[in-house]
C-alpha cells in the first residue's frame, strides 16, 4: 500500500461568491473599508469618488502564468507586451518574462490617518482571507488598540466587498510620514480565471514616500457603473445612504467621515443636535448594572406644541379650549394628579416650561430578564434615544421655513426609524425591526410612527461583545444576549409608546370633563345630528320663504300705493321667517359646535371599532373553527373505533388509541366552552352556580395547566346569578390566559398557582405572578392598555371587551388594593351582586 499526502486548497471562484453574498451593496462595501479605518485608530475618514481619474497598473511575470488572465472588465482594459515593451510574439515560450498592463477609469479611494500596515503584515494579514489580527477570544471581548478602541471587524471578511465597487483592489500604507509606502493590488476579474486562490496575480511592492504619507489608503480602480456614480443627485444619495450606516447623530458620533464626488463634498452628520432639539417628544434611555442589580431607567419629555395641534377644526377648537384662557395652566394642574401617569416613578409638569409634561421610571432588570420560555442574557450596559418629529399641519412646517432647515426636517425623513449604533457604526437591520409600525395598527392612533420618529440605541464592542453581528452585517445573532438586547429595546418602545398616548389621552378627558355641557344629556351624537338636520331642513325652507318674500316685495311697490292683501302676505311670510330661523337655534349650540362634536364622537368611535375588529374577526374564525371542529372530531373517533374493532392491534397500540379518545374528549369539553360565546348566544339568559361553572372551566383544561405545571384553586361557596354566562365565561377566560401568560415568565423554581375564590357577591381571582404594573394599576381596563409586548399577544383589549361585558350584566370588574410581596396589586374582584338570585 501506497500513502500520498494531499492538502485541500480553496477554488477562486468562492471568493466571487463570498463577495456577493456577505456585502449587500456598494454603501456595505464602503462601510467596512470606513470599520477598517477606524480600527486603525484614524481620527476620521475620508471617501473620495473620482469618476474621470485614468491610469495604468503593470506587473511582469512567465506567460505561463499571467497570459490567461486576458478578461477585460467594466471600465478596465487588459493589454500584454514582452519585458522589454515590444509586442508579444505568438510562439512565445512558457517562460518568458512578459508585461501585464491594467487601464482603468474611474477610481474610489478610501483614505485614513490611522497606524498603517507594516509590509510584512500584507501577506500575513491582509491578503489572507478570514485571518484577522482583531479577533478577540471566543467569550470575551477583543483586545483594544492604543487608544482604547474596540475593533469593528474580526472576520477578515470585509476586504471582499470591494468587487461591489470595481475591478482592482490596490491597498498603500504607511506606518509614518517618513516611512516607505507598502503597496498590493489584485483583480477580482481574474478569480474567474483562477482554478485556486494561490494563482491570482498578486503584486507586492514598496515605494519611496516622497509627499509624507501616513495611514492606509484602499483604492477602488476601474469602478462599475459609472454612469451611475456622474448622476446629479448621487452625492446626496450616498451621502444619506452611508449615514444610514455611520451615525447621523452628531451627539453619537465618534469617527467623522466625509465623502466628496468629483467636486462636490458632504459629512455625514446631518441630525444635529439643533434639529433634535425640536421635535415634539424626545426619550431617553439607559441600561446599565449599579451595586450588582441591573435596571433600565427611561425617561420621556413632551412639549406643549405636542397637545396644541391645529390641523382639524376639532383639535383646533379643543386647543382654545384647553390653552386659549391659562396657556394651559389648569389642564397642568389635572395632569399631576392623573391616575394615567400615577404608575411613573416621577412627574414633572410645568406648563411654561421647554417640556409640558416629563416622566420617569426605573424598571427592574431582574424581572425584565427572567422569562422562563425564552433564555435571556445581559447584553452589557448601554443607552439611547428616541425623537418624535411632526411633519403635517401644525405650526413646524412654518418653523422649518423660517429656519431654513427644511432640508434637515427632509433628512429626519429619510433616515427615519431606530438605528442600532455600534461604537458609532450602524449595525444594519431588516426594515421596522423594533415594530414601530405596529403600534399604528393595534388601534392607538397617539403611538410613535415610524416615519416620524427617529432615534437609535448606542452599544460598544467593548461593554457589548456578546452581540455577534452576523457574517452578511445585517443584523446580530439570534442568541441570549441578542434576545436579552431585543427584549429591552421593546421595553424602550412601549414606555414611549405608553407615556405619549398616557399624557395624550388625559388632555381628551380633561377636555371632556371641563366642557360639561358638551356631555349633559342630550348631548349625543344622535341628538345632534337630529340638530343639525333640522336646521340644514331649516335653512332650506329659510331661503324659499326668503326667495317668496322678494317677490312679494318687488311687486309691493310704494307703501302708499300697495294692495292690502299684498300687505297682508309680506307680513306673513315675515312672521313665518323669523319663526322657522329663530326654530332652527333654540339649542343654543352653532352648527360649529354640534359638528365639532360630532367629529370628536365619530373619531372615539373610529378609534374603539378600530380595536374591536380583530377581536370580531377572531370570534367569526372561532364559529368555523367549532363547526369543523366536531366534524374532523367524529372523523377520528371514528377511525379509532374501526381500529379497535379490526382485532389486529397489539397492546402497545390499544395505550395509544386510549390516549387519542381521552384528547378527543378534551378538546369536545372545550369547544363546549367556547360555544356559549358565540354571537347566536349571546342575548341568552340563564340561572347557574356560578362555583359550579368556574370549577367546571377549571377542569376541562386540566390538560393544560398540567403542561405549564400551575396549580389551581377553586373554592368557596355556592352563588346563584341570572345572566348571560357567556360573558362570565369569557371575563375568566381572559384572566385565566393572562395569568398562564405572566405565570410562565417567572423563574424555573417559582411557584405557579392560580386561585379563584367565590363570595356571597361574587368572585376573587388571583395567581403568584408578578402581579399588576404600577404604571397601568389605574388605567388597566381602559382601551388599549397593556404590559405586555406586542409580539407576545399584549394589545389592550381583553379586559376592556371583559368589563364591557359584565357591564352589560350590569356587573364589574376591578383591581383589589392588597399587594404582593413585589409590591404590585395581584387580586381582581368581580362584582355579580346586581344579578345574584335568592
Amino acid at each position: 500500500m501506497t500513502d500520498q499526502r494531499g492538502e485541500l486548497r480553496v477554488g477562486a471562484h468562492v471568493l466571487v461568491q463570498l463577495g456577493s453574498e456577505l456585502v449587500t451593496d456598494v454603501e456595505q462595501a464602503l462601510l467596512e473599508c470606513v470599520k477598517n479605518a477606524y480600527d486603525a485608530d484614524s481620527p476620521g475618514c475620508r471617501i473620495v469618488i473620482d469618476t474621470e481619474a485614468t491610469g495604468a497598473l503593470d506587473e511582469t511575470a512567465p506567460a505561463s502564468e499571467l497570459l490567461k488572465f486576458n478578461v477585460p472588465a467594466e471600465n478596465v482594459a487588459v493589454r500584454f507586451e514582452t519585458e522589454e515593451g515590444r509586442q508579444l510574439r505568438k510562439d512565445h515560450a512558457d517562460d518568458e518574462l512578459v508585461r501585464r498592463t491594467l487601464e482603468y477609469r474611474g477610481r474610489i479611494s478610501i483614505e485614513d490617518t490611522g497606524v498603517g500596515i507594516p509590509f510584512e503584515n500584507l501577506s500575513k494579514s491582509w491578503l489572507v482571507i478570514s485571518a484577522s489580527l482583531k479577533r478577540g477570544d471566543e467569550d470575551g471581548p477583543k483586545k483594544k488598540t492604543l487608544l482604547g478602541r474596540t475593533p469593528l471587524g474580526d472576520k477578515g471578511l470585509g476586504r471582499l466587498g470591494t468587487m461591489k465597487l470595481g475591478d482592482i483592489l490596490l491597498v498603500e500604507s504607511a506606518t509614518a510620514a517618513t516611512a516607505e509606502i507598502s503597496s498590493a493590488w489584485f483583480r477580482w476579474a481574474d478569480c474567474e480565471k483562477a482554478r485556486t486562490v494561490d494563482e491570482i496575480p498578486v503584486k507586492l511592492s514598496r515605494n519611496p514616500n516622497s509627499q509624507g504619507f501616513k495611514g492606509t489608503r484602499v483604492s477602488v480602480l476601474g469602478i462599475r457603473d459609472l454612469q451611475e456614480w456622474k448622476r446629479k443627485d448621487r452625492l446626496s444619495e450616498i451621502t444619506r445612504s452611508m449615514a444610514r450606516l455611520i451615525s447621523p447623530f452628531e451627539a453619537a458620533t465618534t469617527f467623522p467621515v466625509t465623502v466628496q464626488l468629483d467636486v462636490g463634498e458632504q459629512s455625514l452628520a446631518l441630525v444635529t443636535e439643533e434639529l433634535l432639539s425640536r421635535a415634539m417628544a424626545d426619550f431617553s434611555f439607559k441600561w446599565q448594572t449599579v451595586e450588582g442589580k441591573p435596571g433600565l431607567t427611561v425617561r420621556a419629555r413632551l412639549r406643549r406644541r405636542l397637545l396644541t395641534s391645529q390641523r382639524t377644526r376639532a383639535l383646533r377648537d379643543r386647543t382654545a379650549r384647553v390653552f386659549g384662557q391659562d396657556g394651559g395652566k389648569a389642564f397642568a394642574e389635572y395632569l399631576k394628579n392623573s391616575p394615567r401617569l400615577k404608575g411613573y416613578d416621577e412627574t414633572r409638569i410645568d406648563a411654561e416650561g421647554a417640556w409640558f409634561a416629563e416622566v420617569e421610571h426605573h424598571f427592574d432588570g431582574t424581572q425584565l430578564m427572567a422569562k422562563q420560555e425564552q433564555t435571556f442574557e445581559n447584553p452589557g450596559p448601554f443607552s439611547g434615544a428616541f425623537y418624535f418629529f411632526h411633519f403635517v399641519g401644525d405650526e413646524e412646517e412654518e418653523l422649518g421655513a423660517a429656519t431654513g432647515t427644511g432640508a434637515s426636517l427632509q433628512a429626519v425623513r429619510d433616515l427615519a426609524g431606530i438605528s442600532i449604533l455600534r461604537d458609532g457604526f450602524q449595525v444594519r437591520n431588516r426594515g421596522d425591526w423594533l415594530g414601530l409600525s405596529v403600534g399604528m395598527t393595534s388601534g392607538s392612533t397617539y403611538n410613535l410612527r415610524p416615519e416620524n420618529t427617529l432615534g437609535y440605541f448606542a452599544l460598544s464592542g467593548e461593554r457589548n461583545y456578546k452581540l455577534v453581528e452576523k457574517s452578511d452585517r445585517e443584523g446580530f445573532v439570534d442568541n441570549a444576549a441578542y434576545r436579552g438586547f431585543l427584549n429591552l429595546a421593546r421595553t424602550c418602545r412601549d414606555f414611549a409608546n405608553g407615556a405619549i398616548v398616557a399624557v395624550r389621552r388625559s388632555l381628551d378627558e380633561y377636555d371632556k370633563k371641563s366642557h360639561p355641557k358638551d356631555e349633559a344629556k342630550g348631548k349625543t351624537s344622535s341628538g345632534d345630528l337630529e340638530r343639525v338636520g333640522s336646521m340644514a331642513a331649516a335653512t332650506l325652507e329659510v331661503g324659499k320663504l326668503a326667495e317668496a318674500l322678494s317677490d312679494e316685495l318687488k311687486n309691493l311697490g310704494d307703501a302708499a300705493d300697495a294692495d292690502p292683501e299684498r300687505r297682508e302676505r309680506v307680513a306673513a311670510l315675515t312672521d313665518q321667517l323669523v319663526q322657522v330661523a329663530s326654530q332652527s337655534i333654540d339649542s343654543g349650540d352653532t352648527p360649529a359646535v354640534l359638528v365639532d362634536r360630532i367629529e370628536r364622537e365619530i373619531n372615539d368611535g373610529r378609534e374603539r371599532s378600530a380595536a374591536l375588529v380583530e377581536s370580531a374577526a377572531i370570534g367569526l374564525a372561532s364559529r368555523g373553527l367549532m363547526h369543523e371542529l366536531r366534524a374532523h372530531l367524529a372523523e377520528i373517533r371514528h377511525r379509532v373505533t374501526s381500529l379497535e374493532r379490526s382485532g389486529e392491534l397489539g397492546r402497545d397500540a390499544v395505550v395509544h388509541l386510549t390516549a387519542i379518545r381521552r384528547s378527543c374528549t378534551a378538546i369536545a369539553q372545550a369547544a363546549a366552552q367556547v360555544d356559549p360565546m358565540m354571537p347566536r348566544s349571546r342575548d341568552l339568559k340563564s340561572n347557574f352556580d356560578v362555583l359550579e361553572i368556574v370549577s367546571s372551566y377549571f377542569e376541562q383544561r386540566a390538560g393544560v395547566f398540567t403542561s405549564t405545571d400551575i396549580d389551581v384553586e377553586v373554592g368557596g361557596q355556592s352563588l346563584m346569578v341570572r345572566m348571560n354566562p357567556a360573558r362570565l365565561l369569557q371575563t375568566l377566560d381572559n384572566l385565566t390566559r393572562n395569568s398562564i401568560f405572566w405565570l410562565g415568565q417567572l423563574p424555573k423554581g417559582r411557584k405557579k398557582k392560580i386561585e379563584v375564590i367565590v363570595s356571597s357577591s361574587g368572585l376573587i381571582f388571583s395567581d403568584t405572578g408578578p402581579g399588576v404594573d404600577p404604571i397601568v394599576e389605574e388605567t388597566l381596563f381602559d382601551l388599549f392598555v397593556t404590559s405586555r409586548h406586542h409580539e407576545e399577544g399584549g394589545q389592550g383589549l381583553g379586559l376592556f371587551i371583559s368589563s364591557e361585558l359584565l357591564a352589560l350584566e350590569s356587573a364589574s370588574i376591578a383591581l383589589l388594593p392588597e399587594r404582593n410581596k413585589g409590591g404590585r396589586k395581584y387580586r381582581f374582584v368581580i362584582d355579580l351582586s346586581a344579578v345574584r338570585q335568592g
